[in-house]
């Protein structure tokens, strides 16, 4: 009789270890699910802009003096009007430059 119980242990003993092992192995077997998100981020992009040549450090009012006659002072304003002119066009023109790139790592298609 205690033959017949421990015989009948070790089968429910080996069942529940065949089981397990199964269930492991079936586990692994399986393949993983893989997500992917698009996360989107502002990212910062740095733009270094290079002073264009059209601004100056000296206009051509900075080489007039007061003793200079009227109509030399009004050309000189005129002309530094249109230096000034110049340089903020490029200036601008670096600034949308700037403010339209797009990272590479961001397109979509």
């Amino acid at each position: 009789m205690l033959r017949n119980a421990i015989n009948k242990l070790m089968r429910a003993a080996s069942l529940v270890v065949s089981v397990s092992a199964m269930a492991f192995l079936f586990g692994c077997a399986a393949k993983p699910v893989i997500e992917t998100r698009v996360v989107e981020k502002p990212i910062p992009i740095y733009c270094s802009v290079v002073l264009p040549g059209e601004c100056k450090d000296a206009y051509a009012v900075d080489r007039v003096s007061p003793a200079d006659d009227p109509i030399v002072i009004n050309r000189a304003l005129r002309q530094e009007i249109e230096e000034r002119s110049a340089c903020e066009v490029m200036l601008r023109a670096a600034v949308r430059g700037c403010n339209s790139v797009k990272h590479e790592d961001q397109a979509h298609p």
